[in-house]
């Protein structure tokens, strides 16, 4: 029996006509594995209403399309890309006021649920399991403000008794506490209640069996995640956030004087503090010379897509302050390149040989800040088509990465800049120009990105991704990411500064397609590189013959 027709055979038992589930899990973890193990995707953004017979409808956003129709079975499923087709709108269109939808109200936020009201019957279906979440390992992480002075900074727009926060990746900012159990990233698994005084309780996943090594300051109080609903039933009034409030919590509180506001640490947490730009600046040089020195060494390597991904992270140890990835690393060659998301698998795994374009997306943890960086490189000889491809790419991310604004400028009213020089060639790519970043955090960090529709106004501190791209499915992908970082000019104007220190491959570059701007905006940051590495790289002349000036 497949897993799709075990599912199906809980469903009858538990009486319902149709089951929705999603890739994350209660605490807004985006590498859940249980919709993988379910239906065979392992993307970070999937929707899955399974029904009790047909095709099951599966949404997933537009880096994931091409995956998600490779990994599923055809047979079985209907893939849907969430911008054309709202799993909303299908419900509305597929069930009535009388067909149950069953969901796990752990897993659903208040936001997503409200969305089905009133379309059809919804059943939350509470989830008994045991937890599958390892005992947690708990730090002190230093971070240029003290907990309680944080607390009390949140804790002044606090006009209840409280706010409870349930966004793991806030919790861990507040408290200047890491997990460092947790896989690509060191958040506390738990929620937390910050009392309008500036004192917290925190409630933990598993305090028993967890190893706690944080120094409390007196205004932080742990408790077991078990005794959150007491906690809550001595609150008459509290502030939510119900994009990250799970259904779960909600039915816990339904009672109480509830006010819906955006979490309150989300625009502090985005605004790095000196110590944390510091720290970023610091670790984007480690990893620039653990990534550079891997490109060194792939020119004469015969491996695979799955030995490259194992040797970036051996170059990645070797540098200090390391703890682990940041997120599952993309070693694509050719048309595996094509796949926005890939994950390189014994089954997929190709052999990274002549000629072809190879894409290594990655990055790291280090306790002094969170790297993420792409760049494709020629394997071989290059075709013209390849190299123009690559400098429409790059003309784009020089165009952001170069620009200069107002303040009060969005993310979204940025993104134009990056892709009109891909329109201009009739070129586009399914997925944002830039999200932001956290500081020894969530790699993927809200509210701040640069994608189409934010209107989140951009600050001096936020540190964010530039990766513009280009997919020819079948054949290659292209892609080239830098993080950098918001500051302030003394007209007041704003700027952003590179963080990345890693080399672009120059086979792949048109100098001919190039303007004379953009010319020494390259070469600008490739002595900027040289600066970075020079001490450090492993062959030193080679990396002089990357950054040497663009003629």
């Amino acid at each position: 029996m497949s897993k799709i027709e075990e599912f199906r055979s809980f469903m009858c038992e538990t009486n319902v006509d149709a089951f929705m589930l999603h890739t994350k899990d209660e605490y807004l973890n985006e590498y859940s594995k249980e919709l993988a193990e379910l239906c065979g995707f392992t993307g970070t953004n999937g929707l899955l209403i399974v029904t009790k017979s047909n095709k099951c409808p599966f949404f997933t956003d537009g880096r994931y399309i091409t995956q998600a129709r490779s990994q599923l079975d055809q047979g079985s499923f209907r893939v849907y890309n969430i911008q054309e087709e709202d799993p909303h709108k299908w419900v509305k269109a597929n069930l009535t006021l009388t067909t149950s939808l069953g969901y796990y109200p752990q897993y659903f936020t208040i936001k997503e649920i409200r969305k089905y009201e009133g379309i059809c019957k919804l059943v939350p279906y509470l989830i008994k399991k045991d937890s599958s979440h390892k005992a947690q390992t708990i730090v002190s992480h230093i971070s240029g403000e003290s907990s309680k002075g944080k607390c009390e900074r949140v804790a002044k727009n606090i006009e209840p008794e409280a706010v409870l926060l349930t966004d793991p990746n806030s919790i861990s900012w507040l408290l200047n506490l890491r997990n460092e159990s947790a896989e690509y990233t060191p958040c506390i698994l738990g929620r937390a209640i910050l009392y309008k005084n500036g004192n917290v309780d925190l409630f933990i996943q598993d305090k028993e069996h967890s190893t706690i090594e944080a120094n409390f300051d007196d205004h932080i109080n742990v408790f077991d995640i078990s005794e959150l609903e007491n906690s809550l039933h001595k609150l008459n009034s509290m502030i939510i956030d119900p994009t990250t409030t799970p259904m779960s919590i909600m039915a816990m509180i339904k009672n109480k004087q509830i006010i819906e506001r955006e979490d309150p640490c989300l625009l502090h947490k985005a605004v790095k503090n000196q110590t944390e730009i510091t720290g970023s600046i610091s670790a984007h040089i480690k990893d620039g010379v653990a990534v550079t020195n891997f490109l060194y060494w792939l020119i004469d390597s015969e491996i695979t897509e799955l030995e490259a991904e194992a040797k970036i992270l051996e170059y990645r140890k070797e540098q200090n302050l390391f703890k682990q990835p940041s997120f599952p690393t993309i070693s694509a060659f050719n048309e595996n390149g094509a796949i926005i998301h890939y994950r390189a698998s014994n089954k997929t795994n190709k052999a990274i040989k002549k000629d072809g374009l190879y894409l290594i997306d990655s990055g790291g943890q280090y306790l002094d800040g969170t790297t993420d960086v792409t760049r494709t490189v020629a394997i071989g000889d290059p075709t013209n088509e390849q190299r123009a491809h690559y400098t429409i790419v790059l003309k784009a991310h020089i165009a952001l990465a170069s620009a200069v604004f107002p303040s009060g400028t969005t993310g979204g009213e940025l993104d134009i800049l990056a892709r009109i020089h891909l329109w201009n060639f009739g070129m586009d790519y399914m997925h944002g120009t830039g999200h932001g970043v956290g500081s020894y955090l969530s790699v993927h960090e809200g509210p701040q990105a640069i994608s189409k529709g934010n209107k989140v106004k951009l600050m001096p501190g936020m540190i964010l991704s530039n990766e513009p791209g280009y997919y020819i499915p079948g054949k290659y992908g292209i892609r080239i990411e830098n993080l950098m970082y918001v500051e302030k000019q003394e007209n007041s104007f704003l700027i952003f500064k590179q963080l990345t220190s890693v080399p672009y491959d120059k086979k792949l570059i048109d100098v001919q397609m190039l303007i004379e701007d953009e010319i020494k905006w390259i070469n600008s940051y490739h002595q900027f590189v040289y600066r970075n590495l020079e001490n450090s790289i492993k062959d030193k002349e080679w990396l002089k013959s990357m950054c040497d000036p663009l003629k």
